[in-house]
């Protein structure tokens, strides 16, 4: 809601972009905005703030795969799954030393696997996550574009303070209106930006459409 009286044109026109393609990340971001015009309570400030990062935070990271020409899956198992079994193999296999002071350090099979695929899995994800931010703010591979940059730059400000353990915890003075604002605003644009590209082809496709058929009626 925006003074009361619901999300404002350009809101709308995010909303109408996202709502086709994945209601769950058109309500991240309206949840995000609902937000972003109250007050927080006394005491529920930072709760407002990690609330509305989290919402932006979770649309960046799924755009991607409903907004760009190509979306790169996730590596199976990933990162985080493959942390989790650690503990438990080097639970089964007591003997096993991570900290030894030597430059060689005896480790067993299934451990060496597990960290081996580890490895791989985070190199893939590296590489997965930059090549998607490409394709879905520029249409096209090149990582090293300078609106990259400024999308990497929103998304860690929105992880920052979505965690409770980072700036929150550090004292830091929480964001107004205006700094999120000016970050949710790169997100806008690139909707809006893949959404145009989106209803410019349709258009394109229609009009030649339509000339297919004024060209078989004719040859009639």
């Amino acid at each position: 809601m925006r003074d009361g009286l619901g999300p404002g044109e350009r809101q709308t026109r995010v909303i109408e972009a996202l709502e086709p393609r994945s209601p769950k990340l058109a309500g991240m971001y309206r949840t995000a905005q609902e937000i972003l015009v109250t007050t927080a309570s006394p005491g529920c400030e930072s709760a407002r703030i990690s609330t509305i990062c989290h919402c932006m935070r979770e649309l960046m990271s799924g755009l991607p795969a409903v907004m760009s020409d190509f979306a790169i899956p996730r590596p199976n198992p990933s990162s985080a799954s493959l942390m989790k079994q650690l503990p438990g193999l080097l639970t089964a296999h007591p003997d096993a030393d991570l900290g030894l002071d030597q430059d060689l350090v005896p480790v067993p099979r299934a451990v060496a696997r597990v960290l081996a695929s580890l490895v791989s899995a985070v190199t893939q994800e590296e590489g997965r996550n930059r090549a998607n931010t490409a394709a879905l703010v520029t249409g096209e591979s090149d990582a090293d574009h300078p609106a990259i940059a400024q999308w990497l730059d929103a998304y860690q400000f929105f992880l920052s303070w979505t965690h409770l353990d980072r700036n929150h915890e550090q004292q830091r003075p929480l964001p107004n209106n205006e700094a999120l604002q000016a970050k949710i605003r790169v997100v806008e644009d690139v909707i809006e930006v893949r959404s145009a590209l989106f209803f410019e082809n349709l258009r394109a496709i229609e009009d030649l459409l339509a000339e297919i058929n004024d060209f078989d009626e004719e040859s009639a």
